[in-house]
């Protein structure tokens, strides 16, 4: 039976500002992804550089999970939500100022460390003032709706960039940040009850050793892995490749090609309302939905990538329709954790699950910017063709659903695992 922890307008507005300042962090993360081509003439970058850009902040984003985890479960969601929006602010500020790459990298370092304190915050916020059914489709809904930050970084943030600047546009990111992290500050509360136990304050040693104790578990790696399989290829698209690949390899118009990323938006929020009734009413349902969405994203990239030219528009938003809805389903992993784990160690394990999605993504980030490389420097160039050609695209893309297909295959051994020891 769900069980409201608190009134409506007070839980509200503590969940509504969590889910606000996810919103923000999408933004921040994705600025890069619709700025790439602008970065790589600003910086004089190659396809690898400009992919070491990215994945400089996923890497750091990755790497900080665990620590984060471990910090969420010692200090609580209110602390680690205000200092994620903060570091964020700072890292956008370097990067409005940066003229060269060293120091735009050390700003989106910034970022993917603010960024790596925001989700995994929110997700706590939901737990500590909602529990059941409820929680479920709240993870779901608010993950789902923190994808509206793609839309602002494809279409104001990207209109003001090109209307007042480089500079002027990250600074006004930053601005956005620091305002989500005084709300934070000075409103959030980590639950209406601060005795619960689910609430209570774990020592840094005692935090470290549930991760131990959740990290050893079947079901953790499952949801690792589900995060890994579903959340990465459009991450990849959003953050860094789908402008290049849009614009320049299949010719499209910038406004266009916007539009095509821009649709994963409309499709993960028309899907999570499934997504969240899968995990709050149909969870034997799961499993087939990722393997659905494995199967259909498959398509989606053969059909654009062994087309003959460019491929036909109906082909591309195929193809981002597939890619669109598998990435809010990733948030399933963590419908797993929360039905497995108990609640006051769910930080440190989130933490872990959530590095499967962005250590895929810049796995797939920084092997696409090698494969382009490669081809330009042995084919691409001794025949005339430019860096970021489709036929170099072709090559490089081909490993995102290979690197899909790694992480669906080892999740299939452990939910084996997992729903055979009950």
């Amino acid at each position: 039976m769900t069980r409201r922890l608190a009134s409506p307008r007070a839980a509200g507005l503590v969940v509504g500002i969590g889910g606000l300042a996810y919103i923000s962090t999408v933004t921040q993360r994705s600025s890069l992804g619709v700025a790439a081509l602008d970065a790589a003439n600003r910086f004089q970058t190659n396809a690898e550089q400009l992919a070491l850009l990215a994945v400089a902040q996923l890497f750091i984003y990755a790497l900080m999970q665990i620590p984060v985890g471990l910090l969420l479960d010692r200090f609580g969601a209110r602390a680690t939500l205000a200092f994620g929006a903060a570091a964020m602010a700072l890292g956008q500020v370097l990067v409005a100022f940066a003229t060269e790459l060293g120091v735009a990298v050390t700003g989106r370092i910034f970022v993917g460390l603010g960024d790596a304190f925001t989700f995994i915050s929110m997700i706590r916020l939901v737990n500590g003032w909602y529990s059941g059914k409820t929680a479920s489709q709240l993870q779901q809904w608010l993950g789902n709706g923190g994808q509206v930050g793609q839309l602002i970084s494809a279409f104001p943030f990207a209109w003001y960039l090109h209307l007042a600047g480089w500079q002027s546009a990250f600074l006004a990111a930053a601005g956005v940040s620091v305002f989500c992290a005084a709300a934070a500050w000075f409103v959030v509360q980590d639950s209406p009850n601060p005795e619960a136990a689910h609430t209570k304050k774990l020592a840094i040693g005692v935090a470290v050793q549930n991760l131990r104790e959740s990290m050893v578990l079947p079901s953790t790696r499952m949801a690792f892995w589900t995060h890994f399989t579903l959340q990465s290829s459009s991450t990849t698209l959003l953050l860094l490749w789908g402008i290049p690949f849009l614009v320049e390899g299949e010719g499209l118009e910038r406004p266009l090609a916007l539009g095509v990323l821009s649709s994963f938006v409309f499709v993960g929020v028309a899907c999570g309302f499934f997504y969240g009734f899968v995990s709050g009413h149909r969870p034997h349902w799961r499993k087939g939905t990722l393997f659905g969405l494995v199967l259909a994203m498959t398509l989606g990239w053969a059909v654009v990538l062994l087309w003959p030219g460019p491929a036909p528009l109906w082909a591309l938003l195929f193809l981002a329709g597939t890619v669109g809805a598998a990435g809010p389903a990733s948030m399933i992993a963590f419908d797993y954790t929360k039905e497995f784990v108990p609640t006051y160690r769910l930080g440190s394990t989130n933490g872990f699950v959530n590095i499967g999605g962005f250590f895929a993504t810049f796995t797939m980030m920084f092997i696409v910017g090698l494969l382009l490389d490669s081809y330009y420097v042995l084919v691409g160039q001794p025949n005339g063709q430019t860096l970021y050609g489709l036929d170099g695209f072709r090559i490089a893309l081909t490993s995102i659903p290979v690197i899909v297909w790694f992480g669906t295959w080892r999740y299939l051994i452990n939910e084996g695992r997992t729903f055979a020891a009950r």
